[in-house]
């Protein structure tokens, strides 16, 4: 059967670097890992490809949560409400 599937564009030893580099800094983006990557050996590999080589190595990233920071008013609103509705 015929795979179309473009050419492996990493190399074992861009897989090694892949699966090491993640251990070493835990907070790192897939973004981030493609950079060094690039920086390190100079293969271009997007987002995609690094999130691929991480699940295959049974690593996956968290997405950070983004809040909207709270006004010392919704604070203090918040608060009070809770303080409210307290058993």
């Amino acid at each position: 059967m015929l795979q179309h599937r473009s050419p492996r564009v990493t190399t074992p030893n861009d897989a090694t670097h892949l699966a090491v580099t993640p251990k070493r800094n835990r907070r790192g983006t897939t973004s981030d890992l493609s950079r060094q990557l690039s920086s390190a050996t100079g293969t271009t590999v997007s987002r995609q490809t690094v999130y691929g080589h991480l699940g295959q190595t049974g690593l996956y990233t968290r997405r950070p949560v983004r809040c909207v920071p709270l006004t010392a008013t919704n604070c203090r609103l918040r608060l009070t409400w809770s303080r409210e509705h307290t058993l």
